[in-house]
């Protein structure tokens, strides 16, 4: 048992991963067969369900991404749920205190130094690898906090220094709404903040995330986002690279006249 983020950071380098809102296990084998690292599961702007997210978790499984399920809330009993069918981190939206991310970072991990319940089932292959399951995942498990808004970027020193808050993400949608410019990017009041954030995950000495809002194909928006400090790479989805196929092949149609 591996975490590839962990893997890609204890080796100095980023890591890179897509988000899946379809709900398809062949869709999630195939992203992890296509050389991310990570995949986020996004539970909280698609119509997943646990059935569903196990599909896709197992799916997964068969491949070398290390597999995230995004929450539609901090939520201790979805938490305990999606890490006992094998998820290896949570990405948590809204994080804007250090209570919040405390909270969290706790649920994702069994006492002393958290609060997660046992019973794990297809985490621990059904009770094949119990023992070594526990022994492991406290140390494996990432929980991820969804920076969105101005209060968070504000708090963002108390909420790095939290135990158990691994890394973040900025929601660049989200952030840049809640600071009063919606989906100005480039202006300084997001770049402003967008610097505040990597510059505080550099004093805490943990690494950063961005979900990358320039276009995901094109490698000067990825390597861009790796110049302004972040580390920990969500690029595109399952959603949009579909999209642009769409759109390929219409502008191919076009193009031939018809």
């Amino acid at each position: 048992m591996h975490n590839r983020i962990k893997d890609q950071f204890a080796a100095g380098k980023p890591a890179f991963g897509t988000q899946l809102r379809f709900g398809s296990p062949a869709i999630a084998e195939l992203c992890g067969h296509s050389g991310f690292d990570f995949l986020v599961i996004d539970s909280e702007h698609a119509p997943q369900t646990p059935t569903g997210i196990q599909a896709q978790l197992q799916a997964i499984g068969n491949t070398p991404a290390t597999p995230i399920v995004r929450l539609p809330r901090i939520d201790e009993e979805q938490i305990r749920l999606y890490l006992d069918m094998g998820a290896l981190g949570i990405l948590a939206p809204f994080v804007n205190t250090a209570a919040q991310a405390a909270e969290g970072a706790r649920a994702c991990r069994y006492p002393p130094v958290g609060i997660r319940g046992f019973g794990p089932h297809r985490a621990a292959q059904y009770g094949l690898r119990t023992d070594e399951y526990f022994a492991e995942i406290n140390d494996l498990v990432v929980f991820i906090a969804l920076i969105e808004t101005a209060e968070a970027v504000a708090n963002i020193d108390e909420i790095l220094a939290v135990e158990g808050v691994d890394t973040f993400v900025i929601g660049p949608v989200d952030l840049s709404i809640s600071l009063g410019v919606p989906f100005d990017y480039e202006g300084s009041v997001f770049q402003d903040a967008q610097a505040e954030l990597a510059a505080a995950a550099r004093r805490a000495g943990k690494p950063a995330g961005i979900g990358v809002y320039r276009p995901a194909s094109d490698p000067q928006s990825i390597q861009r986002a790796m110049d302004d400090g972040f580390s920990l790479i969500l690029a595109g989805g399952d959603e949009p690279f579909l999209a642009a196929g769409c759109q390929q092949m219409a502008r191919v149609r076009a193009d031939l006249g018809y």
